[in-house]
């Protein structure tokens, strides 16, 4: 594989759109839930994200935090319990009454929730300590059991360098995204190693030249935490390929 085919090509984004919605529906909606995506959706956008982590008894549910509290207010560590445990914590009722209920979805839910409408789902790998590997894995075999040929291939991105290593070995052609960290300019071995194809760059910090330096190294530039549209054009001035945000109402799948 060259370095050139490292970087993500025109039709990484379905429909040419460069705005990823985040954790599914944005502030909008429950994050990181099967509502999230349909929302997301209904609002045009089919690049969408979300997170995933491990229950003690390898099951991969949407989830950004390692804490989870279930309907009984008691907090617990995601990857310390069983699926059943939390398979009915209600999600959604801060977001309002139409969404009390919603539950924490399945990686296996989520994906089949993309099918139909299209979605091109962003997944971020999540692994509690001793499961970097694992995560890998589980996820690759409920994508292929979803069906490959009826999703659209998804962009697997993590800032575990173990996790995405475990991906490039076992599924060299899945598109591969590395959160940044403070050592990638510093070291090249960062991201050669690891043959990822973009890097994901909080808004505070991306700048025209870094940009500029990420390309060189044949990285597309994915810039994340933009919170409205001054900050979007703002990006967009520095020519990344792509943006994320929480704002989807305010900022649309083809702002960009």
């Amino acid at each position: 594989m060259t370095y050139n085919s490292r970087m993500l090509d025109n039709h990484t984004f379905v429909g040419q759109q460069r705005v990823i919605s985040y954790r599914t529906g944005g502030v909008s909606a429950p994050e990181n839930s099967l509502a999230g995506l349909k929302h997301a959706r209904n609002l045009g956008f089919q690049n969408i994200h979300f997170n995933v982590r491990l229950t003690a008894d390898g099951i991969p549910v949407l989830a950004s935090n390692e804490i989870i509290c279930n309907n009984a207010a008691q907090e617990s560590i995601l990857s310390e319990v069983f699926f059943d445990q939390i398979n009915s914590v209600d999600i959604g009722s801060d977001y309002g009454n139409e969404y009390i209920g919603e539950t924490l979805p399945t990686l296996y839910q989520a994906l089949s929730a993309c099918i139909e409408p299209e979605i091109r789902p962003i997944i971020e790998l999540t692994p509690s300590a001793g499961q970097e590997r694992s995560i890998s894995e589980i996820c690759l075999d409920i994508i292929k059991s979803v069906g490959t040929e009826k999703v659209l291939f998804p962009l697997i991105v993590s800032r575990n360098a173990l996790t995405l290593k475990t991906l490039m070995s076992i599924s060299p052609d899945t598109t591969r995204g590395l959160i940044w960290n403070d050592n990638l300019l510093d070291n090249d071995n960062v991201h050669d190693d690891l043959m990822c194809h973009c890097v994901l760059i909080p808004n505070q910090i991306v700048t025209s030249k870094l940009v500029k330096t990420l390309h060189l190294r044949q990285l597309s530039v994915i810039s994340t935490n933009i919170n409205d549209s001054i900050e979007a054009v703002t990006a967009i001035e520095h020519k990344v390929d792509a943006i994320m945000t929480s704002q989807i109402d305010a900022i649309g799948p083809y702002f960009y």
